[in-house]
């Protein structure tokens, strides 16, 4: 590795981090990239040498700040084998990345909705995170640890529990949500969840 690459990689997380700050702050139509280059203390020429266009930066950004490499790795490496643990694993890594992340999921929830070009990008997220968790399930299934349910449905079910959760109590500051704490939430969703999907 050249001593560029390293320089690099710092510049661009410093763009990354910005553009986070900057799109939580002032949403994505007036976060401008020279606003975000001079906050990242970069010129926008730096930023689109990196990023190419603001919609890419947006993506990268979104992909960043999501609970999707979390997921990923733990399903790859770090699963046990036992079907409760391992769910409360899973629910913990996407349920910290929700709280955790609520700026980033604040700016995807209010302007995709209006803005095409943040729809078009913010939409691919909960699509892999359904695609990781689903083939979680489906190996579950054919391990004839859990029933044999549709295992795109139970990763929407999965998933949607903490996600309705904590909307309600990050961006909501819903009353309605029981004041729980996150241990506890985790466990008492995913042994309702294994209620419903194991197999006797």
């Amino acid at each position: 590795m050249t001593e560029a690459q390293p320089q690099s990689d710092d510049t661009r997380q410093r763009i990354l981090q910005a553009a986070a700050e900057i799109m939580a702050e002032r949403g994505y139509t007036r976060a401008t990239t020279k606003l975000i280059a001079e906050t990242a203390g970069v010129n926008e020429v730096t930023l689109f040498r990196h990023f190419g266009s603001k919609r890419k930066l947006l993506s990268e950004m979104i992909n960043q700040h999501s609970a999707l490499p979390g997921l990923t790795n733990l399903i790859e490496s770090q699963l046990t084998g036992d079907y409760r643990q391992d769910l409360i694993r899973l629910a913990t890594v996407f349920f910290e990345a929700i709280t955790e992340r609520k700026e980033a999921l604040r700016l995807m929830l209010c302007e995709a909705r209006e803005l095409p070009e943040v729809r078009e990008v913010v939409v691919q997220i909960p699509d892999q995170l359904r695609e990781v968790m689903m083939c979680y399930f489906q190996r579950q299934i054919e391990a004839d640890v859990i029933k044999g349910m549709h295992p795109e449905l139970m990763a929407q079910a999965f998933l949607g529990m903490f996600f309705s959760y904590g909307i309600a109590r990050e961006m909501l500051a819903s009353q309605i949500v029981p004041d729980v704490p996150q241990e506890a939430l985790i466990t008492q969703f995913v042994d309702i969840f294994i209620g419903g999907t194991l197999k006797e």
